[in-house]
């Protein structure tokens, strides 16, 4: 405060109560200690921005020298409530780091890493910690949780759900006795190619004894002599599925399945433009169709690989709105806002980043060759047991796509501090709008959606991305070198 005083004999002729004079020293004060307690790391902790607290977790004022037992004091004299953190992340002296990896927590109860919570302004902006909904394992060590046999002297329990899908991917197929006997056959929209082979592979199987069920839409418009599908009434009675059309058809055929129960398995026709989940031919789908249900000799082998979905949970007010099975990915981007979205990213309940970008993409293998592949995601086979995190021109060049255990659990959180709303998408489909403080929880669902596949293990995917993407090494190679009952040469 400058009243104008140029020497000491000034002070005679400036009246001010040395009541007054004292109170301006005091807050002068005050406010230099704030500053200096501001700049320091608090006592026993990591990182800087905490201010100093004692054990009882009050806060003293070394201007006035009293202290209050449940309130922070402010620069100014005045004592505002103490701000709590949620349950389970309450507030430890010194700011020391809680479960979950928010950073150091100060005496206020509230993180000093930035941009791991949000701002709410009541009279002051204050920093509230957003608490991730991942709760971590239980780490049981009784007997019935060991397992021997992994490691050499000792047992072990696992620290992963036992509610997911095992490491094991690829598979061959045996039919149960008197199955299957009901198909579902979905085609591609608007194409009259598709509807004439399904008519086709339609009347065949009906005719071999099967029941065929097409969706509503396509039974009401084109075939009245099929059964339309229902979920509620046919749940558990499909033995198998055949797509005609694209990888389109193949992810809204797996968007019909909204329960995380086992799947039946879906075997795909190519009669679209480029794709990667559909092997075979449709000029071959009666020869494929024959040897798959009624093979020549009994334990032909039917090879599959278990394709991982994710559980998409969307969370808004602290309620669960809605839950969506993805065979893809989950897109979180910034809609029609010319401005870029700020998302919070947790994996297993650690706070990773929080990034600025036009979007983010959580992948499956099966979605890396999708959208995420276009934003700069790496191609990942679909027996790799993993998540892919990928950024969709991302404000800061060092974030770069991350590959994580399939078993983690990741949440994206829409902060109250971001500029404006979100927009998310599931499989291309589902388009809803996040607003803010709402978030997405990705877990993998339990049960996969089984594929056919033409030949051995991998092999499909590898053929695929060869021919569709104009790899040059088979050509200058030749043939393979590898087979499954040994040998070397073409096929």
């Amino acid at each position: 405060m400058n009243v104008g005083l140029k020497s000491r004999s000034d002070c005679a002729r400036v009246m001010v109560p040395t009541r007054l004079l004292s109170s301006l020293r005091g807050r002068a004060a005050s406010r230099s200690a704030g500053r200096l307690a501001t700049a320091l790391p608090a006592a026993g902790g990591t990182g800087g921005g905490g201010v100093d607290a004692s054990p009882s977790g009050s806060s003293s004022s070394s201007s006035t020298g009293s202290s209050s037992s449940g309130s922070t004091a402010s620069t100014d004299g005045a004592a505002l409530p103490k701000l709590q953190g949620p349950p389970g992340r309450q507030a430890a002296a010194g700011g020391r780091q809680q479960p979950g990896g928010n950073g150091p927590v100060s005496a206020a109860g509230f993180t000093s890493a930035a941009g791991s919570g949000s701002w709410h302004r009541h009279g002051r902006q204050e920093f509230v910690p957003y608490s991730p909904r991942f709760e971590g394992p239980s780490y049981s060590t009784s007997a019935a949780n060991m397992e021997a046999g992994v490691v050499h002297g000792a047992k072990v329990a696992w620290a992963d759900s036992q509610n997911t899908l095992k490491l094991r991917r690829r598979c061959n197929l045996v039919w149960e006795p008197g199955h299957p006997s009901c198909v579902l056959i979905v085609k591609k929209p608007g194409e009259q190619a598709a509807s004439h082979k399904l008519k086709e592979i339609g009347s065949w199987l009906e005719s071999h004894g099967l029941q065929v069920l097409v969706e509503r839409p396509v039974a009401t418009a084109e075939f009245p002599d099929f059964e339309a599908f229902q979920p509620a009434a046919h749940a558990g009675k499909i033995d198998l599925c055949i797509t005609l059309g694209g990888d389109g058809t193949v992810l809204h055929l797996a968007s019909l399945f909204t329960e995380d129960e086992p799947l039946p398995p879906c075997i795909s026709f190519a009669m679209g433009t480029l794709g990667f989940l559909t092997p075979f031919s449709a000029g071959m789908a009666r020869t494929v169709l024959s040897r798959l249900l009624w093979p020549p000799w009994e334990g032909e082998p039917v090879f599959c690989t278990l394709r991982s979905r994710k559980q998409c949970e969307v969370h808004w007010g602290g309620q669960l709105q809605r839950v969506h099975h993805v065979l893809n990915e989950c897109l979180i981007d910034r809609g029609a806002s010319p401005a870029m979205v700020q998302l919070e990213c947790f994996v297993d309940g650690s706070h990773i980043t929080t990034a600025q970008a036009d979007g983010l993409i959580i992948s499956t293998p099966s979605g890396s060759t999708a959208y995420s592949m276009s934003a700069g995601g790496p191609m990942i086979t679909p027996s790799v047991p993993c998540t892919l995190i990928t950024p969709v021109a991302p404000h800061s060049l060092s974030f770069r796509p991350l590959v994580v255990p399939e078993h983690s659990v990741i949440e994206v959180h829409l902060p109250q501090s971001s500029r404006s709303h979100a927009r998310a998408s599931f499989d291309g489909r589902h388009t809803m709008r996040m607003l803010r403080d709402s978030s997405i929880v990705c877990r993998t669902s339990r049960f996969a959606l089984p594929m056919i596949n033409m030949h051995p293990l991998d092999e499909d995917w590898y053929e695929g991305i060869t021919q569709k993407l104009s790899w040059t090494g088979s050509v200058r190679h030749g043939g393979p070198r590898f087979r499954n009952g040994g040998g070397s040469g073409h096929r």
